[in-house]
């Protein structure tokens, strides 16, 4: 299920034209099953038609963002119907609080809007073959943020027993 054809992508956006635009993109690159959904609502009608493998939601920056507000109802409410579905936030924002924001908001991938369809593409992609934990916490939902997957860093645990033999 790698190609483009055989993906389905639920795009998030209470803007009609970005969603629209968000939808020609994905289908120049191949998406044949592309759905819109403006608020949460429609986000759950969409799961239900559509059954779709990723979320395509617009963000428009850090504070009072449908986007976000739609990231958090997937990740975080009782009436989501798979909060671990893969979450793509398209943004025009480049700054470290709104990129901040879609992380601590449960997102997996971030892409700078407009792009091109290729570069969503593997985001895209990228988000369905994630294989970093999902956490699930009372302050966060989503997947690990870590990115280090080398198996010889200890993390965390190498700092507490670096700092317990400086005790020593």
């Amino acid at each position: 299920m790698n190609s483009p054809t055989d993906i389905t992508v639920l795009v998030c956006s209470s803007n009609a034209s970005i969603a629209r635009t968000l939808r020609m993109a994905l289908r120049g690159i191949g998406v044949r099953f592309v759905h819109l959904a403006a608020d949460s609502q429609q986000i759950l009608d969409g799961f239900i038609s559509a059954e779709p493998h990723c979320l395509a939601v617009y963000v428009d920056g850090p504070d009072k963002d449908d986007g976000l507000e739609m990231i958090r109802f997937v990740r975080r409410s009782e009436k989501s119907p798979n909060q671990r579905i893969p979450i793509i936030a398209v943004s025009p924002r480049r700054d470290f609080i709104t990129v901040n924001a879609v992380i601590n908001a449960g997102g997996h991938e971030y892409v700078v809007f407009p792009s091109s369809g290729e570069a969503l593409l593997k985001k895209v992609t990228a988000a369905r073959q994630t294989s970093r934990p999902f956490i699930e916490q009372p302050d966060y939902v989503g997947p690990c943020r870590r990115r280090r997957s080398d198996p010889a860093y200890a993390g965390p645990e190498r700092r507490i027993t670096s700092s317990v033999k400086a005790a020593s």
